[in-house]
């Protein structure tokens, strides 16, 4: 089975382990790193978290 590596925290992972939108931009990211990049955007963006961020 081939394994990728994390751009963020470096470790390997099967494809199924790997944030699926990511890799489709040639980006290989775990689910976990994936999430903490994402919450991490969102704190940025918004501090107070009085955004509703699954509005479409």
């Amino acid at each position: 089975m081939k394994k990728y590596i994390c751009n963020e925290c470096g470790e390997e992972f099967s494809k199924n382990q790997l944030d699926s939108e990511l890799l489709k931009d040639g980006e290989s990211f775990c689910k976990g790193c994936a999430n903490s990049l994402i919450e991490a955007g969102r704190d940025f963006e918004d501090p107070d978290n009085d955004f509703d961020w699954d509005e479409d």
